[in-house]
């Protein structure tokens, strides 16, 4: 078996490597290939707006995902995605730029159905030791690939135009189709699994299944809170960067620089989680993401260069730790027929409250300065970490009824 799983472990990593490539240069490129048909930033922005606004069928897709063979499913959607991006193959002119606008959309649905299969798939494929390894490995491709692919495709846009683009993206979509087609599920799971999640309590109880298992797992919904919680407040503080990058001194391209030492700090994070999670446990993870989340800030608040540099680099510890215990515990604590119900639950706990909060901060910042707006996360990071560390610990390991 072992050997099965390395390399159902490398065949997963090849395709979600060639995913990251293409979906995140398409998505960059999508807006500029707009902006530069219709001269209309307005326009442009619409594009990341249709595309991401599939995510609140987060839930149906959950549950359709444990209704289904994941693995044939993969192959379907990828191959479908496929097709849909190389439609934007016939746009010339900006008469044809609503092609992009419903390519896109059906992409950004097409990504909702793809995340919470990925996700089931991956639990039910792996041992939890193995996944331990190869959780922190895909969060340090996902990371590498948002630094990288953007530029590969702006620099691909820029040579060739968006069609180069498309037919890139279209590729990765058939290597992904490909690599699910040639993944191995260890015999006799899926089909009772399925059998199992065809029993139906009705469609409120169906689609609710995934956030009454987090709910009912006392040490999962602690996790999950603590997570959705630091994960939130992240957001409040993404406009303060803008004004951190004004005290150092600097101007604002140098936000670039600040994005880059946060992604090598993620990258970093990421490969070290296996170990870290095997010596110190879920919580223990956890809680170092929310330590290292408040101590980051506190340097960031400084407004002084070398601190607030160190502070970054910090701050690219927390989150992907964070997510990394939410995700472990959650892959280990549920039931294989309800993986992406409980999938889909998790992420839009932890991304659902971006977008308003985002929004939050940026009233913030013309009320109060970016060091208050640090300090102030800091704070309430702490007392979170207080919160969880104080709960009772889970004796070998939280378990709840499958909420069916």
């Amino acid at each position: 078996m072992d050997a099965v799983e390395h390399r159902n472990g490398r065949l997963y990593l090849t395709g979600l490597a060639a995913s990251l490539v293409g979906n995140s240069a398409m998505t960059l490129v999508a807006g500029i290939w707009v902006k530069s048909l219709t001269g209309s930033s307005a326009e442009a922005g619409l594009v990341s707006a249709l595309t991401y606004a599939p995510s609140l069928a987060g839930p149906v897709a959950g549950l359709i995902v444990d209704r289904v063979d994941r693995r044939r499913w993969l192959v379907a959607i990828n191959l479908v995605s496929a097709a849909t991006i190389l439609s934007l193959l016939g746009v010339r002119s900006a008469d044809e730029a609503w092609l992009i606008y419903v390519a896109m959309t059906i992409y950004g649905l097409e990504s909702v159905l793809i995340d919470p299969a990925e996700n089931a798939l991956f639990a039910e494929i792996f041992s939890e030791r193995f996944r331990r390894a190869i959780n922190g490995r895909r969060l340090a491709i996902q990371e590498t690939g948002r630094l990288v692919a953007p530029l590969l495709g702006a620099g691909l846009f820029a040579l060739t135009g968006g069609g180069a683009v498309a037919a890139l993206d279209a590729g990765t979509f058939l290597v992904a189709a490909t690599v699910a087609a040639r993944l191995v599920i260890p015999s006799g799971r899926s089909r009772g699994d399925r059998a199992r999640a065809g029993r139906s309590g009705g469609v409120t109880a169906d689609l609710t299944a995934g956030a009454r298992q987090i709910l009912a797992a006392d040490e999962l919904r602690r996790i999950v809170i603590a997570g959705a919680g630091v994960m939130a407040i992240s957001a409040v503080g993404v406009a303060a960067q803008f004004s951190l990058v004004s005290a150092v001194g600097e101007r604002p391209a140098f936000l670039g620089v600040f994005s880059a030492v946060l992604g090598a700090g993620s990258i970093i994070a990421a490969l070290t989680s296996g170990k870290l999670l095997g010596r110190v446990g879920v919580r223990g993870l956890a809680l170092a993401g929310l330590i290292d989340f408040a101590a980051g800030n506190l340097l960031r608040a400084t407004g002084m260069l070398p601190l607030a540099l160190a502070g970054t680099l910090v701050l690219g510890f927390a989150l992907p730790w964070a997510y990394l215990a939410v995700l472990n515990l959650a892959q280990r604590e549920t039931p294989n027929e309800l993986q992406g119900r409980v999938s889909a639950a998790v992420t839009l706990a932890l991304f659902g409250p971006q977008a308003p909060l985002q929004a939050l901060g940026s009233v913030l910042i013309t009320l109060v300065g970016f060091a208050a707006i640090y300090v102030g996360l800091a704070l309430v990071t702490l007392a979170l970490a207080a919160w969880l560390a104080t709960r009772p610990a889970p004796a070998n390991g939280s378990s709840a009824p499958a909420a069916r």
